[in-house]
C-alpha cells in the first residue's frame, strides 16, 4: 500500500525552488510551496533535485525572510561562497526529510504532498477530472492549491482550489477528491460530466 501523504517514512518533501542568487556572497533565494512553510532552518541539509535527479545537498546556515516577498527566503548554506554558484542552483527544487520535520496526526498531511496529483470531482455516480494540482499559493486568508487543466481549446488554465475541509473530501496517494459549490469551477469545467 502506498504511503498516505506527510508520511513521515515517505520521500523527502518538496518544499521550494531556487529562483535565483541573492548579492555576491553566494546566497540563495528560494519561493516556497507553502508560504508560511517553516521547513528551512539553520542545521537542516536540504536535498537539492533537478529534472527529477539529486544534483546536491545544502547544509543550511541561515534562512530569512525576504521583505515585501511573502513566501521567499534567502538562504545561506555551506559551500555556496559567491553569486556564480548560487545561481547555478537556479530551478533546482529543495527537499526536506520528513524525519527533520515535526510528526503529523492522522487527518494531517502536508500540503505541498497534493502538488502533482490529480483532481477529480464525483456527481451522479461520475468521476470527472479537473486537472492537476502545480502549485500552492495564498489569498492571505486561506490556502489554494493551483490546479491546472486543458480547455476545450486545448490551452493549459489554471484555477484556484481552496484548501479547506469543506471542499477537499479526500486526500488520498493517488488523486484529491474535492466537493464544489456552483459556480467555483471556470466555464469549461463547470458543466462538463466526462469519465476521468
Amino acid at each position: 500500500m502506498s504511503p498516505r501523504p506527510g508520511d513521515a517514512d515517505g520521500p523527502p518533501l518538496a518544499v521550494g525552488v531556487a529562483i535565483g542568487a541573492h548579492g555576491v556572497h553566494g546566497a540563495l533565494r528560494v519561493l516556497l510551496h507553502d508560504p508560511d512553510s517553516e521547513a528551512l532552518q539553520p542545521g537542516r541539509t536540504v536535498v537539492l533535485h533537478r529534472d527529477g535527479e539529486t544534483v546536491g545537498r545544502l547544509e543550511l546556515e541561515a534562512v530569512a525572510p525576504v521583505p515585501g516577498k511573502p513566501g521567499r527566503r534567502r538562504v545561506s548554506a555551506a559551500g555556496l561562497h559567491d553569486r556564480d554558484a548560487a545561481e547555478a542552483l537556479r530551478g533546482c527544487e529543495l527537499l526536506v526529510s520528513r524525519d527533520q520535520l515535526p510528526p503529523l496526526d492522522e487527518d494531517e498531511y502536508y500540503l505541498a504532498d497534493a502538488i502533482g496529483l490529480p483532481v477529480q470531482r464525483e456527481r451522479n455516480g461520475v468521476t470527472q477530472a479537473l486537472g492537476e494540482i502545480s502549485g500552492l499559493t495564498s489569498n492571505g486568508a486561506q490556502d489554494l492549491y493551483e490546479v491546472r487543466w486543458r480547455g476545450p481549446d486545448g490551452r493549459a488554465r489554471t484555477w484556484l482550489l481552496p484548501v479547506l475541509p469543506q471542499t477537499i473530501v479526500e486526500m488520498g496517494p493517488t488523486r484529491v477528491l474535492v466537493e464544489l459549490p456552483l459556480g467555483m469551477l471556470p466555464e469549461g469545467l463547470e458543466g462538463e460530466e466526462e469519465p476521468g
